[in-house]
């Protein structure tokens, strides 16, 4: 079983790595390899409306998007996490998220297990998170519980809250890890 962590934020070692390498660490204590992938410094140019995936399922666009979708479609779980800028995921995640519509005439993401981590200040996550909910089940993804953590500097979900009542943000990132495995788990029982 493989957990894959996508980064989507412009900051490396930013709160939303911090909260998906928690998650990735409670997947490997529950059983699962695991690969973290940041966009930061990636090359990844937005989806330019060509239409050539439709009949290939395979993106015209050749820069490190390439990378990804090969994480992406060997992936058991995926761990989708993104800053919440101007109250919706940031540019980067966006463009990953639109780039993925190569994937969807053949449903290459259909049935792997995903679940969000959002770094939020103050405001903006529920909406965040329901938008990430609403691209994993185009997708025909399976949804598990997802993490908020709050914080504006660097490090600050090292102590910060969760969305979650009583609970830290990286309380919310390991139940994350946890809960995706157990489902893997539970969708591969006959």
């Amino acid at each position: 079983m493989k957990v894959l962590g996508i980064v989507c934020s412009p900051r490396q070692g930013g709160n939303t790595e911090i909260m998906i390498k928690e998650a990735l660490a409670s997947s490997r204590e529950a059983g699962a390899q695991t690969e973290l992938v940041s966009v930061a410094g990636k090359n990844i140019a937005p989806c330019e409306g060509c239409n050539g995936c439709r009949k290939t399922s395979v993106c015209l666009i050749k820069d490190d998007m390439q990378a990804i979708y090969q994480e992406m479609e060997t992936a058991d779980g995926i761990i989708f996490g993104s800053p919440v800028y101007f109250g919706s995921v940031s540019a980067q995640g966006k463009t990953v998220m639109d780039r993925t519509f190569a994937f969807l005439g053949r449903l290459k993401l259909k049935g792997k297990v995903a679940a969000p981590i959002l770094a939020v200040r103050r405001v903006g996550a529920g909406q965040t998170r329901n938008l990430l909910y609403g691209f994993f089940m185009v997708h025909g993804m399976i949804p598990v519980r997802g993490a908020i953590g709050y914080g504006m500097e660097k490090g600050d979900v090292l102590q910060g809250v969760g969305g979650g009542i009583n609970m830290s943000a990286l309380e919310e990132a390991r139940n994350v890890g946890t809960d995706i495995v157990r489902m893997v788990n539970q969708l591969a029982k006959p």
